[in-house]
């Protein structure tokens, strides 16, 4: 910029010259304002202590522009982010039970190449956006996110664990946010078919055998030492018990709000589970990502894939399992959990549930899988899984405790927009399944 100017001066006589340096002195600020405001994403800010994460303060609230509401996916957009706005204004008790700020920090996924930020909430599509960002990030050489296993997508990106105050800042501040959340009620239900219904050999460990030791009268010595026989109800009472203590608390149960402090951290987008395609096939698009990221048939790939996850899951804990349950057990309930969540219809049968101990292998169980599911029929016929096994687990419990899990999960309810109390409780009394999605028989 400055021999720019002196070539200018040299070139011009003296009256002229005298005008030009005016104009410099003039508007270099504003120029060099304009260069600083580009491409500073490797300089961060300074900032006040109250304006970060620490000294005990809460979170800055950043302000963005609204996202795009070009489209009717748009506009829903923007109708829960001001939704979320007013409920945070109304809310005076949101800060009473929050995660730690560390925690919060280890769920916000950075990606600097594209100034995004994505608050990560399990049970809630965190696998597959975590996929994304590995492909974003180059550390995964592929478009689809379905190439890369499940039980893969734990590294390859960024998070703000770790990072200085002022960075965190720096990075929010010139970010564009998003956080996929999920009814909370189903949520909870998810978090126990996945982690203790379903053979999880480590949640067993860490959450069951607290919840039996702890909620379970006259449990057995199996039952106290394995914790692999959890039932909802118990579970729910474990649930209340760790939110009311703060003990033994889980990111799988935790509600949506205390993992991404939405009032705090503005984000611009928030996706539900319950519109994940629509929602995901959007954002792809709005923060043009989509000629990086790219499907074949999301549905289907999307169902391929919990199949093929679970199936690597349970075998990738077999020793373990073992221990504790059969495996001819483990695979029928990793059987029923993809029933449960509407990938397999109950009209198919279980393929082995004939064959006893035979040894199964993981190529022959996944084989089976897939073939149940392609006799399944259509998305729509087996959305009616979810809903009965639904009613099924919480018509399980007392009106009681049904009225202490309402307090429970009621920010969550009013942050983002679902009922405080689910309209399919109203067919929870006195309810006879026609299909016991809980009740094993083998």
């Amino acid at each position: 910029m400055r021999m720019l100017v002196l070539r200018l001066v040299k070139k011009v006589g003296t009256s002229t010259r005298c005008l030009v340096l005016l104009m410099v002195v003039v508007c270099m600020p504003f120029v060099y304002l304009a260069l600083n405001n580009v491409h500073t994403s490797k300089r961060p800010v300074k900032v006040a202590v109250s304006d970060t994460l620490g000294g005990g303060s809460i979170l800055q609230r950043y302000l963005t522009d609204a996202p795009a509401q070009h489209t009717a996916v748009g506009e829903r957009f923007a109708q829960r982010r001001r939704h979320l706005q007013d409920q945070c204004a109304d809310l005076p008790s949101y800060f009473g039970t929050q995660n730690s700020e560390n925690a919060v920090k280890e769920h916000l996924t950075i990606d600097t190449k594209h100034n995004l930020v994505y608050c990560a909430i399990e049970k809630i599509g965190s696998t597959f956006w975590k996929r994304v960002y590995q492909i974003l990030s180059g550390f995964k050489n592929v478009s689809d996110p379905f190439e890369i296993q499940g039980i893969r997508a734990y590294e390859g990106y960024l998070t703000a664990k770790g990072l200085p105050f002022d960075r965190i800042h720096y990075i929010l501040k010139n970010s564009k946010k998003f956080m996929f959340v999920r009814e909370p009620y189903e949520r909870l239900l998810s978090g126990y078919v996945d982690k203790l219904f379903a053979p999880n050999a480590a949640y067993w460990a860490f959450i069951g055998t607290f919840i039996t030791q702890t909620f379970r009268a006259n449990a057995t010595e199996e039952a106290k030492k394995c914790g692999h026989d959890v039932t909802f109800e118990e579970f729910v009472l474990y649930f209340i018990y760790s939110q009311h203590n703060n003990l033994r608390r889980d990111a799988h149960f935790v509600p949506n709000f205390e993992h991404c402090r939405p009032c705090e951290i503005d984000y611009e987008y928030i996706g539900k589970l319950e519109t994940f395609k629509e929602d995901t096939l959007f954002l792809l698009k709005e923060l043009q990502l989509d000629s990086e990221v790219r499907f074949t048939d999301f549905q289907t790939e999307t169902e391929r894939d919990a199949i093929v996850d679970a199936a690597d899951y349970v075998y990738s804990m077999q020793k373990a399992i073992t221990k504790c349950m059969s495996m001819h057990e483990a695979l029928f309930r990793c059987y029923r959990k993809l029933q449960i969540r509407g990938i397999i219809s109950t009209d198919v049968e279980y393929p082995f549930i004939r064959e006893g101990e035979r040894d199964i292998s993981i190529e022959e169980y996944k084989r089976n899988l897939l073939t149940a599911h392609a006799h399944s029929g259509p998305p729509e016929s087996r959305k009616s899984n979810r809903r009965e096994a639904f009613i099924e687990a919480y018509s399980t419990l007392s009106a009681d405790v049904l009225l202490k899990l309402t307090n429970e999960l009621s920010v969550d309810a009013k942050l983002f927009d679902y009922e405080l109390v689910p309209k399919a409780f109203e067919k929870i009394e006195n309810y006879k399944p026609e299909f016991s999605f809980f009740h094993i028989h083998l």
